[in-house]
């Protein structure tokens, strides 16, 4: 899986960060997960994602931090 098709492709895109903002409260308030909007480099548009170091998958090829 490539980078863009992790952070862009199959998401719903906003036109503008209120936009965003407001489903990602309205997901909250119905028992969802907790997300944020960010810009995405690729469309130019928002999506919603997890806080870095929350993603609910591991992308491939990245290796595991070191636990000691």
């Amino acid at each position: 899986m490539t980078e863009e098709e992790v952070s862009c492709l199959g998401k719903t895109r906003f036109w503008t960060l209120a936009a965003a903002r407001t489903r990602a409260r309205q997901i909250r308030r119905i028992g969802g997960t907790r997300l944020r909007p960010y810009n995405c480099r690729y469309c130019r548009l928002y999506h919603l994602g997890h806080k870095p170091g929350h993603a609910t998958y591991r992308r491939k090829g990245q290796p595991l931090k070191d636990l000691t």
